[in-house]
């Protein structure tokens, strides 16, 4: 990741720049028009900078309820306070990973998520940040709960919700392999 954000910083900056260069050259416009557009522009690629520069930790998040447990830790419903915009928050205690040996697959799992950004298949992470003793992983919050929730509370599927989610499984496999990563 550390080599693709300065990849990726370039290529907004030559993709910004052209296109600067095509609203200035635009003859349709109006010189007021160009400045407005030129100085939205402006704004929007400073806020992206600011988004970037932001720090995360646990204290901007106001916790609504545990939506989750697990080996290494919880899944929070949260509300950050700034924005009041609602995420999932995965709390993973470090040393639980290293005493399993799960690193790796931590790492891929967040890998997998920061990769995933416009797949409907897979869920979308925020951020991740730590401190020392978490790692927290901040994802789109997404209602219904998870496969293994609705196995315990239903029991048995009926044939037609059993096939809507293994397509659903199926589709979400897939787009991690497209990825280029397996699912053990």
């Amino acid at each position: 990741m550390r080599i693709q954000r300065p990849v990726y910083a370039n290529t907004r900056c030559l993709d910004s720049t052209a296109a600067l260069d095509k609203i200035l050259q635009d003859p349709t416009k109006s010189k007021e028009e160009k400045l407005e557009e030129v100085e939205t522009s402006a704004k929007k690629e400073s806020n992206y900078l600011r988004f970037l520069r932001t720090k995360e930790t646990p204290a901007n998040f106001q916790t609504i309820k545990v939506i989750g447990k697990g080996a290494f830790g919880e899944v929070r419903l949260v509300q950050r306070k700034s924005d009041g915009k609602i995420y999932a928050l995965k709390s993973l205690i470090k040393s639980e990973m290293f005493k399993k040996d799960q690193l790796a697959h931590v790492r891929a799992e967040r890998d997998i998520l920061a990769d995933s950004k416009d797949n409907p298949w897979l869920v979308k992470l925020h951020a991740s940040f730590q401190d020392q003793a978490y790692l927290y992983l901040l994802m789109e919050f997404l209602p219904g709960g998870d496969l293994m929730t609705m196995l315990i509370k239903y029991e048995i599927f009926s044939e037609d919700i059993t096939r809507f989610y293994i397509a659903e499984i199926v589709m979400a496999i897939e787009a991690v392999h497209k990825l280029g990563f397996l699912h053990r």
